[in-house]
């Protein structure tokens, strides 16, 4: 079985902040890394087949390869992980999602399918209009 994280991307109000946010993590770490306090389960499973699905504005609309998974201790003394991720982001036809904490398993079944744009298509959409398309139900 396949498995995949879906996490709420705080904060960010478009995928070029995303893309932004996560150059800042590559120039200062050397890698894209985000830190969540709970170890999934599936950690195996999720750095061989995994993607981390990003939802922006109650939809999700990208996803990242999950490269590793490691268990930390931070500067409190709190157990959490690291989630190493590739540098692309590649996007999904967007999906509504309800709000949630944290991160959850998204199965293979119920992911939504990646949009097979160039990568100048890609930068070429603006937000505003995939917003409206998916209101219209056109998305």
């Amino acid at each position: 079985m396949t498995y995949h994280l879906k996490k709420i991307a705080v904060g960010i109000e478009s995928i070029e902040r995303l893309r932004i946010r996560q150059k800042m993590l590559a120039d200062a770490y050397g890698k894209i890394i985000h830190t969540t306090r709970n170890m999934p389960k599936q950690k195996d499973q999720l750095i061989k087949t995994g993607s981390i699905f990003w939802i922006i504005k109650r939809n999700v609309l990208v996803r990242q390869k999950i490269l590793d998974i490691i268990s930390v201790i931070r500067e409190d003394g709190t157990k959490g992980c690291e989630i190493e991720l590739d540098t692309d982001l590649v996007r999904v036809i967007p999906t509504p999602m309800k709000p949630f904490q944290g991160w959850r398993y998204y199965m293979a079944d119920d992911i939504p399918p990646d949009l097979n744009l160039s990568n100048e298509d890609n930068e070429d959409l603006p937000e505003k209009i995939n917003s409206e398309l998916i209101k219209l139900g056109l998305y």
